[in-house]
């Protein structure tokens, strides 16, 4: 069983935000990815700190598995000439810097490095004023040390209080295990996301993202028939690119995607219609 891509397409449109105006949005959906793969690399290491050092074999391995960890959080498709991604939350943008390059650039080069280098302790991220990790010697003992800042579960819900929905919690787990495999029987979303969030993540964060989603369930009414018996590859729905098109047969792309996307809406809200390719 999985998550069907109308289900999944309708969750992550509502994690937009309510704010069309500035960039808060893409500063926080990339702290969170960040905090999240950090999270799971964490899972993988059983441990609450991880050495990202340059110079030695293990900082390394785990630079390089925090990137991965990054890549799967944000990637949907790099078949085209530019990566199709999530740049933030509910929209879907086309870059030619990939998700290697961009959790290298935005965590693990500038903060990390000023982390490094500083004697008082550091905490990232700076914006907004609610720490989810906390870098360096002073604040970790070790220099190139990333480890938990102690206030990260009163602090992580600041990240989606500006989303539009009223399950951000809900509708982000929907998201991140877009491509899972929720096993052959589940009995509802709540029994599949609990399953597939603590195979993935820490105890700790699973324990509090259960939390939420129990919280939200009340408000969960747009999850009645979110599986599928296949995997349906969510890239499909990616349609919100950025890239400047001119080129005839991406424009055609384009709308046939578009034309996807509004029939999967009505499928996970059980509207019924006539599909396109049935019209003629």
């Amino acid at each position: 069983m999985y998550f069907n891509k109308a289900q999944v397409s309708v969750s992550f449109k509502r994690l937009i935000s309510r704010k069309q105006v500035g960039k808060t949005h893409l500063e926080r959906t990339s702290c969170l990815m960040h905090f999240l793969a950090f999270d799971a690399v964490c899972r993988k290491e059983n441990c609450e700190l991880l050495n990202l050092s340059p110079e030695n074999m293990e900082g390394e391995n785990n630079r390089k598995n925090i990137t991965l960890e990054f890549a799967k959080l944000v990637l949907l498709d790099s078949s085209r000439r530019s990566i199709k991604q999530v740049l933030q939350l509910g929209e879907i943008g086309s870059s030619n810097k990939s998700p290697e390059k961009r959790i290298s650039s935005n965590f693990l080069t500038v903060p990390l490095k000023k982390a490094s280098e500083q004697s008082k302790p550091f905490f990232y991220p700076k914006r907004p004023n609610a720490p989810l990790l906390k870098m360096g010697a002073s604040a970790t003992g070790v220099k190139w040390g990333v480890a938990y800042h102690e206030d990260w579960s009163s602090n992580l819900p600041d990240f989606l209080s500006e989303v539009k929905a009223s399950t951000p919690f809900t509708d982000l787990a929907v998201f991140v295990m877009r491509d899972t495999s929720l096993g052959d029987r589940v009995e509802g979303y709540i029994e599949a996301l609990d399953a597939a969030i603590n195979h993935r993540f820490s105890s700790r964060l699973a324990q509090f993202w259960m939390h939420r989603l129990e919280q939200e369930k009340v408000l969960a009414r747009h999850l009645s028939e979110p599986f599928s018996d296949v995997h349906q590859p969510f890239e499909k729905f990616a349609l919100y690119s950025q890239d400047n098109r001119t080129d005839e047969s991406d424009e055609t792309d384009g709308l046939k995607s578009h034309i996807s996307y509004l029939e999967g809406i009505l499928e996970a809200n059980q509207i019924e219609f006539t599909p396109l390719n049935q019209e003629r």
